[in-house]
């Protein structure tokens, strides 16, 4: 009769769920880049930490892609650090390999807002036709062809109406909701989530 070590039983247990799931991250990966399918990816972390009677420190930031067929694609990422008071997030509408990413930052501390555009293999005048394109493309995947999931996503590049102009227009701009924090959790926490059908 041989004796089993109940540590090395764990161990190899715990070995074969991490190789699953590796490979379940590997097969994610495929179905994300095919460009017949639909995907949805979003991760997000959160910090916490309270110690004494200093305010809480608290750190979020979370990532979501979407994907059509037809190369088109939705990213958005957002970040929050209650300690340096900084908030920053991205939108950004993507076709095969072009894109308009419009990325926000504000600094709760000092007051400091910034807002970028980045027009990745395009001029920032082709913008108006890009938007024009990429909600038309997305409408096509929608039931009935309804922006119920789009509202808050139309992004408008401005400045082309008026040269001399190159600021945003804010409301314009869509608002990613901080993520909600419980009082009581001093712990980090992670979550990892992924969904795609053909």
């Amino acid at each position: 009769r041989t004796d089993v070590n109940p540590f090395q039983a764990v161990d190899q247990m715990m070995l074969n769920m991490r190789n699953s799931m590796q490979e379940l991250q590997r097969n994610f990966g495929h179905l994300s880049v095919d460009p017949n399918g639909h995907s949805f990816c979003s991760s997000s972390v959160m910090t916490y930490s309270k110690v004494g009677d200093e305010p809480p420190k608290v750190f979020q930031a979370s990532t979501q892609t979407r994907r059509a067929p037809g190369g088109i694609k939705e990213t958005r990422r957002a970040m929050r650090d209650s300690d340096s008071g900084l908030e920053k997030m991205a939108v950004g509408h993507h076709i095969h390999d072009r894109a308009h990413v419009i990325k926000k930052s504000k600094n709760k501390k000092t007051g400091d807002e910034e807002v970028n555009q980045e027009f990745i293999n395009m001029n920032e005048s082709d913008a108006h036709a890009f938007d024009d394109e990429w909600q038309n493309e997305v409408l096509k995947y929608k039931p009935g062809g309804q922006r119920h999931n789009l509202e808050n996503t139309r992004m408008r590049s401005v400045g082309h109406e008026n040269s001399g102009s190159r600021e945003l227009k804010r409301r314009n701009l869509t608002k990613v909701q901080p993520l909600k924090v419980e009082e009581d959790q001093t712990f980090l926490w992670t979550n990892s989530t992924s969904k795609a059908h053909l």
